[in-house]
């Protein structure tokens, strides 16, 4: 395997606490072997935490990702792409987003477009390393999007299904002659129909046991089988069931967990033996526990210290002799040792547009301050349904992430009650781990279908004018984005497909692409391949809460009443805010300059349309810019302005950003690809008197390349020039330490028209850029005190750090409404801990 072993999870085997009696070689080579498959096999997992499960058309979702990877959960140092889809109950993507995730953790915000059908959907969220196990262990959230229609609720769409009753065993197997517990769920029949009893029958259709669902559909009998062929009948149906066959002879494993303190495991079998067998404990791949334990007549036992056991789902497997595992059981274990989050109000009430703050303490099981990351929704509580609390961060690292299928509630698991304990021992005995395969262990490990990602990947195919394909062909291509606008270069293959990875760049980039044969520039068309592997539904049935029609129309009201507000006193969507805009935003040219740039406005502006035709006919941009741009100059190459000053091995200067040279260090001056240098009839731009400055950075329609390619253009095709130098000019890092020149072309396609073309600039999707969650202030600068403010979620904060000593505060204004108001807090430690916090606070006007 070529990607890096996650050490700080699974490590050499001698650091495991363990307990092996006999010290057997097989074993501790067994042992060593699982270890190895887990460290070469890390697991990924992802948690969404959205600010409501609830939402109108014309809505924004606002939620924050946390990548874990790994048995300790820690922030994932793998994947660095991840990615969200709001899927239909058909299964069609409505929406899809890349996040970037760094240090495992991303923020985003997803527009519901207003001509989505109402109903239900799925946000679903998953690494393309997470690809190599099923789709069942990706993050699913199911969420309602509610019509802006007064009095039209939507209607969840049932997966039809026929009655069905599954039977587990404990350990995985019936022992003829070997008393033993067997679970049993109950599906596709409404809840509302439970509890459900019925009967146990043998094969001489004799009644040896009953059974009744005691949770959620679930539930347990005891039966000793004595021959095969067990059936059960369900009262009120004719079905009948057939239970799993039993075996004349083998080992049980059973599991006592209830205690506090121990974990008692028994071996039983139905003829006496001395023979040994071997109990080994992991949670998510970790081994926490391995014993032989061997049989004393009919009976073998092995107890486990919970108290050296992680949080979560712990995996009892039974080897025999040979290595091959003939038992397993899920046990919950929940020692409790996950974050306490205390959240605290300044006040239990405040008044309308009052400052709220909000204070954070984070501490762990011992009492310890921590520092970690978290994100924070408050919502009103009057208006929105949220399960957030139910279906939350800890309960799915620890439980939902773990096993396939719907869990209903998992946080009702983590109570600290015998009830609780009871339903969590149920739910692991008709559960199945299958996150891996047993017999895997031991063997080669080979690479898996699907790879870590570190960036974006860029890839298409180089042609001929014509469709003919590129033999030798070479491909530069050149990143706006990146901090030092380095060119890159990929080789073609036979077939004329190139590959560009691990690039970085958001929102809609332009990048600009050059092709070569045999280090020629020649005539090309490039091919890019886009689209996604569009993955099937894992879809699933909930009990959702029962809608109150008064509750959802006041949901709808406040929703329009929101999007007419925005539409009016604000712009949202990536335009900025009204206080935000220049006071000559109503001026064409200033609209066009504040749309058309990445980078903002400038030091100096020059308007070409100002310029009369007759001096722009026959002209070259710069020389319509010389004397009328500040400190703008043309001078030979061989004057005494430096086409270079570039020591650092960055592009040469001389080509711009985008010439395609890459300088070595020296003095000796860069050009154009396929230039000559020193060229004169090429002067050279600079924005600063003296003899020893550096040419500008030059971009056309946003795009950077050669200062020669300025020559190739018409002043007549020209909008406007925007000039940074000082100030301005650090948005460009260290490419900006001679200035910058934008031009912009009257039609970005005249650019090159009259070029051999050699390159071409694509606009492509990069990295979703997340928006700012739109927060008023009503202090004294605020100019907007006049608008209404009903916002159902008050504030969404996706990013709150507490400090070393476990503390964080936030703040921000209330709204207009008298209304009770929740806090729902959840995050994740430096070192892969867990938590959540609530609180709660009231608005009254005019307290």
């Amino acid at each position: 395997m070529k990607h890096t072993k996650l050490t700080l999870i699974i490590t050499f085997i001698s650091l495991f606490s363990l307990n092996v009696i006999g010290q057997e070689s097989k074993f501790q080579n067994w042992l060593k072997d699982f270890a190895q498959y887990q460290s070469e096999l890390p697991t990924e997992k992802v948690f969404l935490h959205l600010d409501k499960s609830e939402y109108t058309l014309g809505e924004t979702i606002w939620f924050k990702s946390y990548l874990v990877a790994g048995s300790g959960h820690i922030p994932s140092p793998f994947s660095k792409n991840l990615y969200v889809e709001l899927v239909n109950e058909n299964g069609d993507i409505k929406e899809r987003l890349n996040l970037r995730s760094e240090e495992g953790l991303a923020k985003a915000s997803l527009a519901i477009e207003k001509n989505l059908d109402p109903g239900y959907y799925y946000l679903r969220a998953y690494t393309n390393w997470m690809k190599n196990q099923e789709q069942e262990f990706f993050f699913n959230k199911k969420i309602k999007i509610q019509s802006l229609k007064e009095g039209e609720l939507i209607r969840e769409q049932k997966l039809e299904r026929k009655l069905e009753v599954s039977f587990y065993p404990e350990g995985g197997d019936m022992i003829n002659g070997v008393a033993g517990k067997i679970a049993f769920e109950i599906e596709g029949v409404n809840s509302d129909k439970f509890p459900l009893s019925g009967k146990v029958f043998n094969d001489k259709d004799e009644e040896v046991a009953s059974l009744k669902t005691s949770h959620e559909g679930k539930g347990l009998f005891a039966l000793i089988p004595m021959t095969d062929g067990h059936y059960a009948k369900i009262d009120g149906f004719e079905e009948t069931f057939e239970l799993p066959a039993s075996k004349k002879s083998g080992v049980a494993l059973s599991l006592n967990n209830q205690s506090d303190a121990f974990m008692n495991i028994l071996l039983k079998t139905n003829a006496a033996t001395n023979q040994a067998y071997y109990v080994v404990v992991h949670t998510r791949g970790y081994i926490t526990f391995a014993s032989e334990v061997r049989m004393k007549g009919l009976r073998g036992m092995s107890r486990v210290d919970k108290s050296t056991l992680p949080d979560g789902i712990s995996h009892i497997t039974l080897l025999d002799a040979a290595m091959n595992p003939i038992a397993e059981r899920l046990a919950f274990i929940n020692n409790n040792k996950q974050l306490n989050i205390e959240v605290s109000t300044t006040s239990p009430n405040y008044d309308t547009r009052e400052l709220a703050t909000i204070d954070l303490a984070v501490t762990d099981a011992d009492g310890k301050p921590v520092q970690g990351s978290f994100s924070m929704s408050v919502f009103d509580a009057n208006l929105v349904q949220n399960d957030q609390i139910d279906y939350n961060i800890k309960a799915h690292m620890l439980l939902s992430s773990d096993l396939t299928g719907y869990i209903k509630n998992p946080s009702q698991y983590f109570k600290d009650d015998e009830e609780a304990k009871q339903k969590a021992d149920l739910l692991m005995l008709v559960n199945g781990w299958r996150r891996f395969n047993w017999t895997n262990i031991g063997q080669p490990i080979g690479d898996p279908n699907f790879s870590f990602e570190t960036g974006l990947t860029l890839k298409g195919a180089i042609t001929k004018k014509g469709g003919a394909k590129v033999k030798a062909g070479k491909v530069l291509l050149i990143n706006p984005s990146e901090e030092t606008i380095l060119p890159r270069f990929a080789e073609a293959d036979e077939l004329g497909n190139f590959k560009f990875e691990d690039l970085v760049y958001y929102d809609t980039t332009q990048l600009t692409l050059q092709g070569f044969q045999r280090d020629r520039v020649k005539n090309v068309a490039f091919t890019i391949n886009e689209g996604y592997e569009q993955l099937g539904l894992k879809g699933f049935n909930v009990n959702p809460l029962t809608d109150n029609p008064a509750r959802i129309n006041a949901l709808k009201k406040q929703a329009i009443t929101s999007i007419f507000i925005d539409s009016t006193y604000r712009r949202e969507n990536g335009i900025v805010y009204l206080d935000d805009v220049y006071v000559t935003a109503s001026k064409q040219e200033e609209r066009n300059r504040t749309l058309n740039s990445q980078y903002g406005k400038g030091e100096s502006y020059l308007n070409f349309s100002k310029i009369p035709e007759e001096f722009k006919q026959g002209r070259d941009p710069f020389a319509m810019m010389l004397g009328r741009i500040a400190g703008f100059t043309l001078s030979n190459p061989s004057s005494g302005a430096t086409a270079t000053g570039n020591t650092n091995g960055r592009i040469s200067n001389a080509g711009s950003a985008g010439s395609g040279s890459t300088g070595g260090g020296g003095s000796g001056a860069g050009g154009a690809v396929g230039q000559p240098q020193g060229d004169p009839m090429f002067r050279v731009p600079t924005l600063r008197q003296g003899p020893y400055q550096g040419t500008p950075l030059i971009l056309i329609d946003n795009v950077p390349v050669p200062f020669q390619t300025v020559y190739d253009l018409r002043a007549s095709e020209i909008d406007y020039v925007e000039v940074y130098k000082s100030a301005s000019a650090a948005v460009f890092g260290v490419n900006g330490s001679n200035g910058a020149i934008a031009i912009y072309t009257l039609k970005g396609d005249k650019m090159f028209k009259d070029l051999e073309k050699s390159f071409d600039v694509l606009s492509v999707n990069g990295y979703h850029a997340a928006r700012e969650f739109y927060a008023p202030k009503y202090d004294d600068s605020n100019k907007q005190k006049f608008i209404p403010d009903e916002r159902a979620t008050l504030f969404w904060a996706p990013m709150v750090t507490t400090d070393t000593n476990g503390k964080a505060q936030v703040k921000f204004y209330t709204h207009d409404k008298n209304t009770n108001v929740f806090i729902d807090i959840q995050g994740i430690s430096k070192n892969g801990i867990t938590g959540t916090g609530v609180s709660r606070f009231n608005i009254r006007k005019n307290l």
